[in-house]
């Protein structure tokens, strides 16, 4: 493989051409949510089961009622009382009528429902003063869902509301997309534990509890192993014990610095170097390789070009294992109003972060921060976007600037 750089879109394609998703499992009702249902589910009932009524009222044929007025009631006989649950006895015959409570079932012979509080009764009688049209109030079998047409398809992600779904067709179990593994690795002797003291001249590791958060919220099982050294046979080691993994990410150890041994180790491992460099401000070291058929991306140690890389790279591949469709697997993107000035004189492509917010107008705006430095962790607190701007674009205020989503989006 040319340790030449590619573009992002290559190494997107690279990623992904190498990725399958990761397989299925059975799992219990309460636990699939979150997970995306690897299986059509198709209703072995109807629903509802029978035609039904949507209020408390009375059941009648609409021929019998069809001309009472407030002056001109028509008098109905009271055969029946329907609770729901209960099955009819009786089918209406000209002039009856029979009391009906909210889902309960209709009975033969009935067309229309009378709210209850659209009539006048006395003892075993109903006096109907006015009706809707035939058929009101009434819920048609099978109009929620019917035997052989699917409720739920392959690749829905399920809330709650698609588990109460689950629950009215019974469905205790659920075949669902496994969640992929993601073993966590971080090197550097720079490093410290973020719980350790800080001594001069040491840096704390936020990355690997980043990455482990990113890597959960594209629905994954993140696995964090403890700080490797910058020694050869520690990374080594450390790298064979995440080999059980689905997926192992590494930050740090990438680039051409003399204690930048990742890229060695792999090598010396029999790993397949797909790609190294990417032409991306930041993140340009990015190494993807198969080792043996373990997806392995060697991040930058800069925390944020180890999230950008993340939101570019890792997360397309963690959404495809986990079985999402295919216009799910990358940041949504869209245009935004700039709210200032910013360019790109450089000859890579910048991602650069951004806060998007909605005007009173409904309008996307685009503010871009000024810091912009890839040690700069903290601007990814406010940040909700990231702007692309190609190699010798400029862009002012007011121009429309393309953008990714990462975040929730607020009204002005």
């Amino acid at each position: 493989m040319s340790d030449s750089m590619i573009t992002p879109e290559q190494a997107q394609n690279i990623v992904l051409e190498h990725i399958s998703p990761v397989g299925i499992e059975r799992v219990g009702l309460l636990e699939s949510r979150g997970r995306l249902l690897a299986r059509d589910i198709f209703p072995k009932r109807n629903n509802p089961s029978h035609n039904n009524s949507a209020m408390d009222g009375f059941a009648v044929r609409y021929q019998d009622v069809q001309n009472a007025q407030l002056d001109k009631a028509v008098k109905l006989e009271i055969i029946e009382d329907i609770p729901a649950g209960k099955i009819p006895i009786h089918p209406l015959k000209t002039g009856q009528a029979s009391r009906i409570m909210t889902g309960g079932v209709i009975p033969d012979g009935a067309d229309t429902i009378i709210p209850i509080e659209d009539v006048l009764t006395s003892d075993n009688s109903v006096n109907v003063n006015e009706v809707e049209e035939i058929g009101a109030h009434i819920r048609k079998k099978g109009e929620d869902f019917s035997v052989g047409n699917p409720i739920l398809l392959t690749g829905q992600w399920l809330s709650a509301g698609e588990i109460a779904v689950l629950a009215t067709v019974q469905q205790s179990f659920v075949t669902v997309y496994r969640r992929p593994r993601v073993a966590i690795i971080t090197t550097g002797d720079e490093l410290v534990e973020i719980e350790e003291n800080v001594e001069n001249g040491k840096v704390v590791n936020g990355n690997t509890t980043a990455l482990a958060s990113f890597s959960e919220s594209c629905g994954a099982e993140a696995i964090m192993l403890p700080i490797a050294r910058d020694r050869p046979a520690e990374i080594q080691r450390t790298i064979e014990e995440a080999s059980d993994a689905d997926f192992i990410l590494s930050s740090g150890g990438v680039s051409v610095g003399d204690f930048d041994y990742v890229k060695q180790v792999l090598q010396e491992m029999g790993a397949k170097t797909l790609f190294w460099r990417v032409a991306m401000k930041p993140g340009k070291p990015l190494l993807f390789c198969k080792l043996n058929s373990t997806p392995y991306f060697g991040l930058p140690g800069n925390p944020v070009s180890s999230m950008m890389s993340f939101l570019q790279f890792v997360r397309p591949a963690l959404y495809k294992a986990a079985g999402h469709l295919p216009n799910r697997w990358k940041l949504p993107e869209t245009t935004a109003s700039l709210n200032n000035n910013t360019s790109n004189e450089g000859d890579r492509r910048n991602y650069v972060r951004c806060k998007l917010q909605y005007e009173h107008n409904g309008d996307l705006h685009a503010s871009v921060f000024t810091q912009q430095g890839s040690h700069m962790v903290s601007s990814m607190v406010s940040a909700n976007g990231i702007a692309v701007i190609d190699p010798k674009e400029s862009f002012s205020r007011g121009d429309k600037i393309r953008v990714q989503i990462f975040g929730k989006i607020a009204n002005a």
